[in-house]
């Protein structure tokens, strides 16, 4: 084989490797969105009424019920479908914060981690 077909033989192979990976992450991105769904049921299912500083407490179960899952072009995520989840994670002048998010992320990614390691073995 001449040096120039053995490049353009290695360029194809990176670039079949690169499809291969892409491929993977691809089909890994809902499970990952499906470890931040679960582990978000997990850290609010606090009782009511929630101290400050810890995650809201569980009222209607509105805020634990409307979340949405997303992912798509090597991104993923959740989504809060209620408008006044910000107010809980931040606060407001006439409450203390009930911060939730950082929570789901800790505790989702050591799972979310080992669903991304699989790929490459």
């Amino acid at each position: 084989m001449s040096p120039e077909a053995a490049a353009v033989a290695i360029v194809q192979v990176v670039k079949d490797q690169v499809t291969d990976v892409n491929t993977q992450v691809a089909v890994r991105l809902p499970r990952a969105a499906n470890a931040l769904r679960n582990s978000e049921l997990k850290v609010l299912a606090n009782p009511s009424p929630s101290a400050p500083g810890s995650p809201p407490g569980v009222r209607s179960g509105d805020l634990r019920r409307n979340w949405t899952m997303f992912y798509g072009g090597n991104t993923f995520g959740i989504e809060a479908g209620m408008g006044y989840a910000g107010y809980l994670e931040n606060g407001t002048s006439k409450m203390a914060a009930r911060p939730f998010v950082d929570k789901i992320q800790e505790q989702a990614i050591p799972q979310i981690r080992s669903i991304f390691q699989e790929i490459g073995g």
